[in-house]
């Protein structure tokens, strides 16, 4: 069986180089990378991981904890951030270990996996797992504000308060006076930050944003996002008053559509509808063309692993990256028949 040895004489480089090659953990210049493969080709050597983790004392794999939801399917948003944790890891030379377990297990469950690091989803309010992770020494990084936070966190997000006030204003400018608002599970940082921006330019235009004008996604309640929109659009218009629906994801204002279309509601002309998430794929079965939010969630994934593995590398470093999101105008949004202003106020 060929070793390392073989491989670093028969391309005429070290052994370090020749571990290099492979990891891709340093760069190497094309020409010596394709003359260290062609040499493990005709040896039929292949890098033994186990060894090597054992040797530098570093499993070279990135924990990315994505726990299923109860109706078994990861969201657009998910699958694309997937990627990008995937690519900047492949390119950095680790692998990716992707962890389904539901989200109340035990953290402690990573400490048992072979991960230098891992990166969490979701992040809640008070979060237990924050806590724990840093008790076990485990470099982590949160996609989503994290909460508790000190300077020492390293976190991507996007800048979801600022985003949904723009996206208040765009519906007020609009003449929408009284919104909907579907919001993520209540104790989400990303459901706190964006319901800040909302009631934040309500409060500056001198529009009032009652409490019950605002519901919250729970899986007791609903059995997936689309069944969210639809019950609580089918279950309040009429009885409550509102020109615009605000929806968490696309999928839940998938569901709201489907609500509209059968309870025989206009869009947009009736009632606007803007998702804080932008699923190309499903968007190009929805008509009208969905107005929505571009979170960026490939960049998102790729700033992560990049965070991650800094701080594999260094436990000390810590940073925190906004990547900014944008509304992007469809065809669910109209003009009421009075449109405001911010003197208004």
């Amino acid at each position: 069986m060929a070793t390392i040895d073989d491989v670093a004489r028969m391309a005429g480089v070290s052994k370090s180089t020749v571990s290099m090659a492979f990891s891709k953990k340093r760069p190497i210049s094309r020409q010596v990378t394709e003359k260290v493969f062609r040499a493990a080709k005709e040896l039929g050597y292949y890098p033994n991981h186990v060894a090597r983790s054992l040797a530098i004392r570093k499993t070279m794999i990135a924990g990315l904890r994505i726990p299923l939801p109860p109706d078994g399917y990861i969201t657009a948003f998910e699958s694309q951030l997937i990627n990008g944790v995937i690519k900047e890891c492949s390119r950095q030379g680790y692998r990716v270990l992707l962890d389904n377990l539901p989200e109340l297990d035990d953290p402690a469950q990573f400490s048992q996996d072979p991960v230098d690091g891992l990166i969490m989803l979701n992040p809640r309010t008070n979060d237990p797992r924050i806590e724990r992770y840093g008790q076990m020494g485990i470099p982590f990084v949160s996609v989503g504000r994290p909460d508790p936070f000190d300077e020492s966190m390293s976190y991507v997000d996007n800048n979801n308060a600022e985003v949904a006030y723009q996206i208040g204003d765009y519906l007020l400018r609009n003449g929408h006076r009284s919104v909907f608002f579907l919001n993520a599970s209540a104790d989400m940082t990303v459901a706190h930050d964006r319901q800040s921006g909302l009631k934040d330019v309500f409060r500056r235009y001198g529009v009032p944003f009652p409490e019950e004008n605002i519901i919250h996604f729970s899986h007791r309640l609903f059995a997936n996002g689309a069944d969210y929109g639809y019950l609580s659009i089918r279950d309040t218009f009429g009885k409550l008053h509102y020109s615009a629906v605000v929806t968490d994801t696309d999928r839940v204002a998938f569901g709201a559509l489907r609500a509209a279309r059968e309870l025989g509601i206009e869009v947009p002309k009736e009632l606007s509808v803007i998702a804080f998430s932008n699923d190309t794929t499903l968007s190009q079965d929805m008509n009208p063309r969905l107005t929505s939010v571009e979170l960026s969630a490939n960049r998102l994934g790729e700033e992560a692993a990049k965070l991650l593995i800094e701080k594999m590398r260094d436990m000390s470093v810590n940073r925190q990256v906004i990547i900014p999101a944008s509304l992007v105008i469809g065809e669910t949004c109209c003009v009421q028949s009075r449109s405001l202003t911010n003197n208004e106020e």
